[in-house]
């Protein structure tokens, strides 16, 4: 008797604990997509044409030859910044898709590394742009 009455009561305790982390962790992924979520405007809808200059097709061969060829995606933060430098420090979908054809990656990764870092502007910032810590 004993013995069952500990199994039920692990049980319950068992679905009180595993149930409540696992709701706020759905909740916070919720926000944190909802976050990070895309917004279509006008010049960032993904279907424009973006392009390197000659100039920065130089400057990817010389940071591809740093990387071995195996590791080409590690690139990937060198080629968003040379991408936002050249288009005024916007960083738009055309040219997360076009460093993802570069690396030979599936675009959704370089969307993962251009959202999780605060250096990339995905919308359009004025002449002056000032951030506080």
């Amino acid at each position: 008797m004993l013995a069952s009455l500990v199994r039920a009561s692990s049980r319950h305790v068992c679905r009180q604990t595993v149930g409540r982390p696992l709701l706020q962790a759905q909740t916070a992924r919720g926000l944190s997509s909802k976050m990070s979520e895309h917004k279509p405007v006008p010049g960032n809808v993904g279907d424009e044409y973006f392009d390197f200059t000659k100039e920065n097709y130089e400057r990817v061969a010389t940071i591809l030859a740093k990387y071995p060829s195996n590791y080409k995606q590690s690139a990937c933060i060198p080629l968003l910044d040379l991408a936002q430098r050249q288009n005024n420090n916007f960083l738009p979908v055309s040219a997360m898709n076009k460093v993802a054809n570069i690396l030979g990656v599936s675009p959704m990764r370089v969307y993962e590394v251009a959202t999780f870092y605060t250096m990339f502007n995905r919308e359009k910032v004025g002449k002056y742009f000032i951030q506080l810590c």
